[in-house]
């Protein structure tokens, strides 16, 4: 489609149109929405769900401590009536069997009479005459039906010996049918915790809560909970009996679990603690009971343990973060929760905390406990609905857009892929400049220059080198660094007489056969072609980029280098040319590695005293009538892979110590057997030299030399055994010789 007034346009008034109102648009939402979301997401997230979830978890619990409450008040209330001086028991019974149907995840009843001691306990059961048959508790969450035979009565009936008989009842047989009759069954009742709370309790009055303690173990279950009681009162208002009302605190985990099923995917945690009168904190229930409650010696789950003995550290590191200020607190202000944060081996967490009941006994605190990365979860939520909206806004910006700017986008998107490409010195793309719109056709015109300025310029100066100026994104600046490198040095022996005898346009030729021969296998091995200086290959391994190994590498490009020298001195031969033969230096150590010169010039090289000797044994390789040297450093940073002999301890130029140099054989594992032989040999024969052993040492080098008759160096040391035979030298030879090298 094309739009009359805008048939010729220019790019800064097509992408002005186009993009202003995206960007007003865009810009304004993101602000606005980014403010709103970060706003809700940092402050208000943290709290919403600390407050939703203790919310939440805390009526629960309240509703469920309620519940009992409501059964002791009502029972109180309506069921309990002295007539005569006699309770109507059938009355009491069916009140708290009722109850206990309506509401089955309560616990058990307990109506003690005071003087007597006579007492009558009424539990849900799934099989009449157990007592304390607690299995399968989770039933009772699960199940909203039960029949008259679920409620188990105990009637425990005081003897005149003091002891007490326990009969076993299935409602509704009482006082009938007992299931079962034990004579010394029973206990007093006037001894529990409960029965001395609600025996405090002022008669005719709420009730009140014991603290938690464990009721019972039998049937492989310990059963730990808390009771709520009320004094009764006879018809002269005096005591006459305490009515109770028992629950499980493993009742209340399941209620945990239940509530925070889903929330549990998410890494938060619950569970609720006890403050006892001397400020020893205890816990009482845990949405995750099966796996922090800790066991007993018979393998028993312990629902009522230390913070210290449960499973998860973060509760027992979250409760020792609550200072009692706080706890106080939470009791003045029941409806307010407090946050705060702690840590766990280095895991930030987000505590939060609400009392249960506040003001009253006992003392129960809701604690939530969670990693903060999951709170800010909802805060990436937010950020990804962010996105997801700008997204949305950039679509139908970039549809309402493209009618103007289609002839622009396609090309300005081949440009920026060709300039990565650039950027990565890939060459293999060329620049299209057919674009109508000016300004991109004068873009893709300079880009084609750029392009062929590059490529020229990488035949100058190692690719590796411009892409790490590229990567470091700071340009050609001068100085440098130090830095551990493997230097080599490779030259033609002999090249004045090949330069003098061949026209410059033979020897170029030829020069960059040699050359290319090396070069290859120099970046094929990691290395970097620093410079050639005339008819010398200098290369470095370990920069710019890190390369592992780079001792062995350099060693393997020399001995690959000359192998494949060796074909094309086949075919100079073959072609009636000179033919070049190579002489390499191996040097190891530290070096100056950087941009070397000024603002106008620099060159990136390596510099140093390093430098220096790999070029300097390159050249001793002419004394020796030696191929490829290397220094001791080179030699011990390779182990056993390589093949050498020791050449001699030397001193060259520039140096105030003596060096170790060798002669590289070849690879470990590529050379013959003779040749290792050979070197195996020369290094007997050399250490008797070192050790002044001047017979030895003449005998075993003459027979190397007469076995290789073409070795100068087996040579050398004949003759200089045969001289220090004759002529000694002094104590204070060290095995070495001083060089005088240009």
């Amino acid at each position: 489609m094309k739009i009359p007034l805008l048939s010729k346009y220019r790019l800064r008034t097509a992408l002005l149109i186009c993009f202003i109102g995206l960007t007003l648009f865009s810009g304004l939402t993101i602000t606005l929405l980014s403010l709103r979301l970060s706003y809700t997401a940092r402050v208000n997230y943290t709290q919403e769900v600390g407050h939703l979830l203790t919310r939440a978890v805390t009526l629960k619990v309240e509703n469920f401590l309620q519940d009992a409450e409501d059964v002791i008040e009502a029972t109180y209330r309506f069921a309990f009536r002295m007539e005569n001086g006699k309770v109507d028991y059938p009355l009491i019974l069916s009140t708290l069997s009722h109850s206990l149907i309506v509401n089955h995840n309560l616990g058990h009843t307990i109506f003690t009479e005071d003087k007597t001691g006579y007492s009558l306990r009424l539990s849900l059961d799934e099989k009449p005459g157990f007592k304390y048959d607690t299995k399968s508790l989770s039933r009772f969450s699960e199940s909203s039906l039960y029949t008259e035979k679920d409620i188990i009565i105990e009637e425990t009936i005081p003897n005149p010996s003091g002891t007490f008989t326990l009969k076993t009842y299935s409602y509704p047989d009482f006082p009938n049918k007992p299931l079962s009759v034990d004579e010394n069954g029973g206990y007093d009742y006037r001894k529990r915790p409960f029965y001395v709370q609600g025996k405090a309790q002022p008669v005719l009055k709420k009730g009140g809560w014991t603290n938690c303690f464990t009721f019972s173990k039998n049937f492989k279950a310990i059963r730990t909970g808390l009771f709520y009681s009320t004094g009764l009162g006879d018809d002269k208002g005096e005591l006459f009996a305490v009515l109770s009302m028992g629950i499980s605190t493993e009742w209340i985990s399941d209620y945990l679990n239940e509530t925070m099923q889903e929330i549990h995917k998410r890494g938060i945690n619950g569970f609720i603690f006890e403050r006892l009168p001397d400020s020893t904190k205890i816990i009482l229930a845990h949405s995750r009971k099966e796996n922090v409650f800790p066991k007993d010696s018979d393998g028993d789950t312990i629902y009522y343990s230390l913070p210290k003995d449960m499973k998860d550290p973060a509760i027992e590191k979250m409760i020792l973060s609550l200072p009692d200020t706080v706890l106080s607190g939470l009791e003045i202000s029941g409806d307010f929760e407090s946050l705060f944060h702690f840590d766990v081996d280095g895991v930030d967490y987000v505590g939060i905390i609400k009392t249960v009941l506040p003001g009253t006994a006992p003392d129960w605190y809701v604690c939530l406990y969670v990693p903060e990365k999951v709170l800010f979860s909802n805060a990436y939520w937010h950020f990804y609905l962010a996105i997801g909206i700008l997204a949305s806004v950039m679509v139908i910006s970039v549809i309402l857009s493209f009618l103007l700017a289609r002839s622009a986008s396609k090309p300005i998107e081949s440009l920026v892929l060709l300039a990565q490409k650039i950027g990565k010195l890939d060459f293999t793309h060329k620049v299209r400049d057919d674009s109508k719109i000016i300004e991109i056709k004068n873009l893709a015109h300079s880009m084609s220059l750029m392009q062929i300025g590059l490529q020229a310029f990488t035949q100058y100066l190692p690719k590796d080198v411009l892409k790490s100026l590229f990567d470091a994104g700071t340009g050609a600046i001068p100085g440098g660094k130090e830095k551990d490198v493997s230097i080599m040095f490779a030259d033609i022996a002999n090249f004045t007489y090949y330069s003098e005898n061949l026209s410059p346009n033979d020897l170029v030729l030829q020069l960059n056969e040699y050359l290319g021969c090396f070069s290859s296998v120099i970046i094929r091995n990691g290395g970097t072609v620093d410079k050639y200086i005339g008819d010398a290959v200098m290369a470095y391994w370990n920069a710019p980029r890190d390369c592992d190994d780079y001792a062995f590498k350099a060693c393997k490009t020399a001995i690959q280098g000359l192998h494949n020298l060796s074909f094309l001195q086949k075919e100079w031969a073959r072609l009636n040319k000179p033919v070049f033969k190579a002489r390499v230096g191996i040097n190891t150590g530290n070096v100056v590695l950087g941009n070397i010169g000024t603002e106008e010039h620099l060159s990136y090289t390596v510099i140093g005293d390093n430098v220096n000797l790999a070029s300097r044994l390159e050249g001793l390789n002419k004394v020796y009538d030696t191929t490829i040297m290397i220094s001791d450093a080179t030699l011990k940073a390779c182990d056993d892979r390589l093949v050498s002999r020791p050449i001699d301890l030397v001193g060259v130029k520039g140096k105030d110590k003596k060096i170790m140099v060798h002669e590289l054989m070849g690879l470990a594992n590529e050379t013959s057997s003779k040749i290792v032989k050979f070197c195996t040999d020369f290094k007997i024969a050399f250490s008797a030299y070192v050790k002044k052993d001047w017979p030895a040492g003449l005998s075993l080098f003459q027979k190397l030399a007469s076995e290789n008759p073409d070795d100068k160096l087996c040579q050398i040391y004949v003759d200089r055994c045969r001289d220090y035979l004759q002529n000694p030298p002094d104590a204070s030879w060290d095995g070495g010789q001083q060089m005088h090298q240009k």
